[in-house]
């Protein structure tokens, strides 16, 4: 057990497949892992015009992230709602992790539907922020049930100047019904204080898990989303 309160020793096993928001592109990416003949590598989806996901706004985890290329991301998280940790070293960044069940469209021949969810870019903190908002206004309308989120639009947020200009895009979610948890179950980072005192909606400690790194894609960011023939959750989740 490392001074962060979680194994820092490579772990085999299965691990909670990753849901990437690109700050850069404006995108949503399915990270698959396929097999190449040789080990795995990872296989990005763009899957940003027909997202759509139940999240677990229930358990959200909040503290430190660290995202180091070619290895799993360092966390050091809470519970929403409790002191956060202190700072690990001057790498981490203020970030949040929560999990998903993506829609039947958006899951693909892996056939793995709930998917972790991380980030520390400000336009994705905010983003997530404002719909966070709108579930906690409406969720005592929709008692057992989770919020079923949409990407609507993203917006172009440019900061710096002269040659260091960049531009990072929001995303603006919006909640397009509601439905039950099903079998999206909480499971907290391994590592986390959920994780160590085994509290996570009835969840054991888990054993330190490796998701892959993502790495990041460059593609133009989406155009407003056409409006989407109606569907129910049944349909959509079942």
């Amino acid at each position: 057990m490392s001074v962060f309160g979680f194994s820092t020793e490579t772990a085999t096993g299965d691990f909670t497949p990753i849901l990437k928001y690109d700050a850069r592109a404006g995108r949503l990416f399915r990270i698959d892992r396929v097999d190449n003949g040789g080990g795995f590598e990872n296989d990005p989806i763009d899957i940003t015009t027909e997202f759509k996901a139940i999240v677990d706004f229930e358990n959200v985890e909040v503290g430190w992230i660290d995202f180091v290329a070619g290895s799993a991301p360092h966390c050091v998280l809470v519970k929403m709602g409790e002191a956060l940790p202190p700072r690990p070293s001057d790498r981490h960044k203020n970030g949040v992790r929560f999990l998903v069940k993506l829609a039947k469209t958006c899951v693909g021949p892996t056939g793995k539907a709930i998917r972790e969810v991380m980030g520390t870019a400000k336009v994705f903190l905010n983003g997530i922020e404002t719909v966070y908002k709108a579930y906690l206004m409406d969720k005592d309308k929709n008692p057992g049930k989770l919020p079923v989120i949409a990407l609507e639009k993203t917006t172009p947020i440019k900061s710096g100047s002269g040659e260091r200009t960049s531009t990072n895009y929001q995303p603006n979610f919006k909640i397009v019904s509601w439905a039950p948890r099903g079998d999206l179950v909480f499971t907290p980072k391994a590592g986390s204080a959920a994780a160590a005192n085994g509290n996570g909606n009835g969840a054991l400690p888990l054993e330190e898990k490796t998701p892959p790194a993502t790495g990041s894609t460059r593609v133009s960011p989406p155009k407003a989303k056409a409006k989407e023939p109606e569907a129910t959750d049944a349909e959509d989740f079942g």
